[in-house]
């Protein structure tokens, strides 16, 4: 009770790396092990992280494709109305 605290992070934040979790085999506890830690054929010369990626479109563009998804709905909704 009276020892002073043992030192070290006991495995803490400053320890963890994501290619540890790749090869560990408990991975699959780990939460995000399919993106960060990508083990197999399936990730080779694969983008993972595609849906991240900037995108270069101006606001213009932006609103536009939201136009065109608005006037879809809209057309689905009066046809299902309609039938």
């Amino acid at each position: 009770m009276f020892e002073p605290v043992r030192g070290g992070t006991r495995g803490g934040q400053a320890e963890f790396k994501w290619s540890d979790v790749s090869a560990d085999k408990d991975r699959e506890n780990y939460l995000g092990h399919s993106i960060n830690a990508p083990t197999g054929r399936w990730q080779k010369n694969k983008d993972v992280h595609w849906y991240n990626r900037d995108v270069k479109s101006t606001e213009e563009e932006r609103l536009e494709e939201i136009r065109k998804i608005k006037e879809a709905e809209a057309e689905a909704i009066s046809v299902a109305l309609c039938v």
